[in-house]
């Protein structure tokens, strides 16, 4: 049986609409939809890919450290880990998740962290740190009538560059700057700088141009991290211009709004406080493995194998985002809601199911 359905890409954070084709409950493919606002029917390379991730390295069982990891029934996985939770403190306990779960599942994370009295939590915000202001539209971009992007959109996020070339179609002044000799959105702009450091490129930059009220100003801010990022901020927050920070995952916006934004060093310090973790939808082990070697037990929730997954010693197998029902906030600040299509394979089952039963085990109330 063959059926097209529409959903929300998870492949960065502008929030493209992308319809899946399910053969016999396997996804095969993608088809543009024509009536989604954001990409118009248009998907980038990324956009088209993104059903493959449904298909590899699943996780099928839970899995619990016996020796090697050994596939265990979902009822010891559950025992195993609600044993552990209530043995250590709640000061002893942390809670790391990515920028590519659902909101719901950040609620009940967060319901759930407060009801052990966890304080240790928060998401991996790769570096950006979180921010609160009304940021610019896609809108904003394509009908702007100058624009300054640091990084390279057109690589990274086509169809926000999209939007780009529709302004400079439209008579918009593109300038680009970022830190290699050449990008591509360098060469479709209409000047390019390249970047040897922030606090030097800011001293350079023509405020007049973004202070200018008769003229449409947008900042397109990709690629940074950190102090520079907050450094590039900070210089544009008093100017005329819109600002659009680009996060690199799906639902980092959505996450910074209900937990708190780690960096890699603050991601360290947690996990310097703590003796058991609790990772879902992230790999710390990928970026962080050194700080992985204090902690006494690691439970992984995720939907496919990783080098925290091969870490564990507990794993629960959680659900790709085309099997279940939820929503992602994108890069603009517009949260967008999907459903489920297609069935969890084997016994993986519902993040937030999970997380429930868990409560549930624990005798605690969401």
């Amino acid at each position: 049986m063959l059926k097209v359905a529409h959903t929300i890409c998870p492949s960065c954070s502008v929030g493209c609409g992308v319809n899946l084709i399910i053969k016999d409950q396997e996804a095969v493919g993608t088809y543009p939809y024509k009536r989604h606002p954001i990409n118009e029917g248009k998907n980038c390379k990324k956009g088209r890919d993104s059903y493959q991730i449904l298909n590899e390295n699943r996780l099928r069982d839970p899995l619990l450290k016996k020796g090697g990891l050994e596939q265990v029934s979902w009822e010891d996985a559950l025992e195993t880990t609600v044993s552990q939770l209530k043995s250590h403190k709640n000061h002893e306990i942390g809670i790391i998740a990515s920028g590519n779960c659902t909101n719901e599942e950040y609620e009940t994370l967060k319901k759930f962290a407060a009801t052990l009295g966890v304080e240790n939590i928060g998401y991996n915000a790769k570096n950006i740190p979180a921010f609160n202001f009304e940021t610019a539209t896609l809108d904003d971009v394509e009908n702007s009538d100058f624009i300054l992007i640091i990084g390279d959109v057109l690589k990274e996020n086509p169809l926000l560059g999209r939007r780009v070339i529709l302004a400079k179609e439209g008579g918009a002044e593109i300038i680009t700057a970022d830190f290699p000799d050449k990008t591509l959105t360098g060469i479709n702009s209409d000047e390019y700088m390249q970047i040897e450091s922030i606090s030097a490129f800011l001293d350079n930059i023509n405020r007049k141009v973004l202070e200018t009220p008769e003229q449409s100003s947008t900042v397109i801010i990709s690629g940074l991290s950190g102090e520079e990022f907050e450094n590039v901020l900070k210089f544009f927050q008093d100017s005329h211009a819109k600002l659009l920070p680009v996060m690199e995952e799906c639902n980092s916006r959505g996450a910074m709004n209900i937990l708190p934004a780690l960096n890699e060093n603050e991601l360290k310090d947690l996990l310097k406080k703590v003796k058991l973790l609790y990772v879902v939808g992230d790999d710390p082990a990928s970026y962080m493995e050194e700080s992985l070697k204090n902690i006494e037990f690691l439970i992984t929730q995720n939907f496919f194998i990783n080098e925290t997954v091969l870490m564990s010693d507990v794993v629960l197998p959680g659900s790709c985002w085309a099997e279940k029902s939820g929503s992602f906030t994108n890069t603009t600040g517009e949260t967008q809601k999907f459903n489920q299509i297609m069935l969890p394979p084997e016994n993986a089952r519902d993040d937030v199911t999970i997380l429930m039963e868990l409560a549930e085990k624990m005798g605690l109330e969401l």
